[in-house]
């Protein structure tokens, strides 16, 4: 796998809408973040830098224009469209000194945003969503993968992407929970985060390998933690690797331990394990709680 998939941020207030947004650009093969205030909207262009930033002009804490300088000030290069109720948006974000990318009333046509973002350089990735179908062959059509980090965004983000790429996916907040889901979810591969509240990520992975020996468990941790990664490959582990890292990154490794650790039937097959660390530039999945 060479390819990784753009994010794009949808920020609104309107639950409706927002779901219109999010079920769209989805489709299209989009990682979609959300956001429903301009604070929110700020921490994730600050967080995750997606491609691109659809943001509604009236949403609350802010406000679209104010959402609009700080997110300008975070990244000055991100495309970002307004949307708004009133045909005058552009006017108001030219009076402020700003500028868009495009600017669309509601009701919203999905289409036209999509070309417009398109022009701005971010386009729906069909071509990639063929080129990993197409790697994905000789191995099963829904991989199982189980998702463990106490952190909800980073873990819904990791879920959302892996689904979108053809994985069936299933997420856990703690150890413990991740132990009952390796006995109900029977995973081909875990993605367990290292430094946990309760059990901790060492103690869920020696539970998993005596429940599962044949599942394959990759361990997240951040850098000041990679002793402990690399003393989790003692333990069981086949591999680890190191927040923040891009997604490119994150599919490579996923890559080589589906076919080590399961046959084109679906059924887990012996692998050797593999020591990777994710390269140091173009960072994207991070969090700060580890």
């Amino acid at each position: 796998m060479t390819a990784s998939f753009p994010s794009i941020l949808c920020a609104d207030d309107d639950a409706e809408v927002l779901e219109r947004l999010k079920e769209y650009f989805t489709l299209q093969g989009f990682i979609v973040l959300t956001a429903t205030n301009g604070v929110e909207a700020c921490l994730q262009v600050k967080r995750w830098a997606p491609s691109a930033v659809i943001l509604d002009l009236f949403i609350p804490r802010l406000g679209g224009i104010g959402a609009l300088g700080r997110i300008r000030a975070i990244d000055a290069g991100v495309p970002v469209i307004l949307t708004s109720d009133t045909e005058d948006a552009l006017d108001l974000v030219s009076e402020a000194g700003l500028s868009v990318s495009g600017s669309f009333a509601k009701p919203l046509d999905l289409e036209l945003i999509a070309r417009a973002l398109a022009r701005a350089g971010v386009t729906a990735p069909a071509e990639l969503v063929a080129e990993e179908s197409a790697s994905r062959e000789g191995r099963p059509a829904r991989p199982r993968v189980l998702v463990v980090d106490d952190e909800p965004e980073f873990r819904e983000v990791v879920a959302e992407y892996l689904a979108g790429k053809g994985f069936d996916v299933r997420e856990a907040s703690s150890g413990e929970e991740a132990v009952k889901h390796v006995v109900d979810f029977e995973p081909h591969l875990v993605l367990l985060d290292l430094m946990m509240a309760g059990i901790g990520g060492l103690d869920a992975l020696q539970q998993i390998k005596a429940i599962a020996p044949s599942t394959s468990v990759i361990i997240v941790t951040a850098v000041q933690d990679l002793d402990a990664a690399r003393g989790a490959l003692a333990h069981g582990a086949v591999d680890y690797v190191t927040k923040p890292f891009p997604f490119r990154y994150l599919d490579a490794v996923l890559e080589v331990h589906l076919q080590g650790a399961v046959t084109p039937s679906g059924e887990p097959a012996e692998g050797e394990p593999a020591r990777r660390r994710a390269p140091e530039d173009s960072p994207l999945l991070s969090t700060s709680g580890d």
